[in-house]
């Protein structure tokens, strides 16, 4: 499956991104040969599988075309590797969300002191979630809540992604904080 080619040709990454949005599906060939096993090594290292690490190399190459035309890529070989990482760890979240669902409890058999507490907890968090500032209560609710990605919570706040990376870093630190001064408050 992650058969290469062993001449190579002169053609830069550059050139090649080119063709492939001009729609000359060699130029996927060539990209191929040159970084599938890049992008199985990183899928490997994520996804520690792999059946899922060549599933995710094809899918990343089947979106490339598109991809192409969506983006401004400078540089190929970090782009593309970022959009491989991205992808494994959007893969791993929806595996936590999946085992989340299936292992919380029944609704049925918790008893209601543990519901109350849960609830506390819940109602506190969403207080805390309100004293952040705007950009950091929106990143957070999008990305955490909503379950949508950096590139997805940036095309809905109009922010890039570095900014909205920078927003969830701070916002959480922050949560942490209020959550700690509310909870030394109740002592």
């Amino acid at each position: 499956m992650f058969l290469r080619r062993k001449v190579r040709s002169s053609v830069s990454d550059d050139e090649l991104v080119l063709a492939l949005r001009g729609g000359h599906p060699s130029a996927l060939g060539e990209l191929w040969d040159r970084y599938a096993h890049l992008l199985f090594g990183v899928g490997m290292k994520y996804l520690k599988d792999t059946e899922r690490s060549k599933d995710a190399v094809v899918e990343i190459f089947a979106s490339l075309p598109m991809l192409l035309r969506k983006h401004r890529v400078e540089r190929f070989r970090p782009w593309v590797h970022t959009v491989m990482r991205n992808h494994c760890l959007q893969a791993l979240r929806g595996d936590r969300h999946d085992a989340r669902v299936d292992d919380a409890p029944s609704p049925i058999v918790e008893d209601a002191s543990d519901a109350l507490l849960r609830e506390a907890s819940l109602e506190r968090l969403e207080q805390a979630i309100g004293e952040l500032n705007e950009e950091q209560r929106q990143c957070i609710r999008l990305f955490h809540l909503d379950r949508l990605s950096y590139q997805q919570t940036s095309e809905r706040t109009g922010l890039p992604v570095e900014q909205v990376r920078s927003h969830l870093q701070n916002g959480r630190r922050n949560l942490r904080i209020i959550l700690t001064r509310h909870a030394d408050q109740d002592h």
